[in-house]
């Protein structure tokens, strides 16, 4: 059995076929799956799937939470949203939240995303885990510094980093602060030697798989819309990486997330 901890079925590029995709899951022993939002609209979506999901024999639940990328469409009321949205029982994380530093100040892809607005929507968003008792689902790239900074004035909030893709040093801090690490399709990818020396060295008991589809397909279906019954090769490669066997990452890395997310 498998656990995809982090994909989005509510996109574009997988919502309109939904069904498939459950059921191709369902077909790879992918029997349970965390349906991610990053916006309020994907947020609600992610949970009026949770019935499909149901139906194909998978076991869905949602996240609610503001991208960084999405800084800008956060306002007073937001945190009053997200509140409302997480006494939903099938909601069982607060996500996709973090930082993103990859582009310049200036954002002009994701125009008024500065890196202190960022900031401040990761510190309002984890305040309300820490409210509500929930764990946290983490974006972080080009924002090792920053991230560790804000992460160890939350030490009572849990959660997992992920698709994480920082150094070594940098996993190694993260899970001192007691978080986990999440591993996607990245691993397999022939330059992504750093990211396979930090599953090395990841306890078994902190790691989790994940495909973030339609995002980062794994080989051999790189460039390729992702899904959720392609995580058993994320779990083949972190196999191969800890000499055990596919299966055994599988109970593992499931077991994991059911403890983090409660399902």
């Amino acid at each position: 059995m498998f656990f995809d901890s982090h994909c989005h079925l509510s996109s574009d590029a997988l919502a309109s076929q939904l069904p498939g995709v459950l059921q191709s899951a369902h077909d790879a022993n992918v029997t349970r799956v965390l349906n991610i939002g990053d916006t309020i609209e994907s947020s609600q979506a992610s949970l009026s799937q949770i019935e499909t999901a149901k139906n194909h024999g998978v076991k869905m639940r949602a996240s609610a939470g503001i991208h960084p990328q999405n800084a800008l469409q956060f306002s007073n009321e937001t945190i009053g949203v997200l509140r409302e949205l997480a006494q939903n029982e099938n909601i069982v994380t607060i996500g996709e939240i973090g930082l993103d530093f990859v582009y310049d100040d200036k954002h002009e892809h994701f125009p008024g995303a500065t890196r202190e607005a960022q900031a401040g929507v990761l510190r309002a968003q984890m305040e309300l885990a820490r409210e509500l008792h929930l764990p946290v689902v983490l974006h972080s790239r080009e924002s090792d510094d920053v991230m560790l900074q804000i992460l160890a004035e939350y030490s009572d909030v849990r959660g997992v980093v992920h698709c994480f893709g920082s150094s070594v040093e940098v996993a190694k801090r993260v899970l001192d602060l007691g978080f986990h690490l999440g591993f996607t399709g990245i691993i397999s990818f022939k330059n992504a030697g750093e990211i396979r020396e930090v599953a090395k060295i990841c306890p078994i008991e902190k790691m989790l798989i994940e495909t973030d589809a339609p995002y980062l397909a794994p080989i051999p279906h790189r460039g390729k819309t992702n899904e959720p019954s392609f995580v058993p090769l994320v779990a083949g490669v972190l196999a191969g990486l800890r000499d055990c066997s596919t299966e055994e990452i599988g109970e593992i890395t499931s077991h994991n997330a059911q403890q983090l997310f409660g399902f």
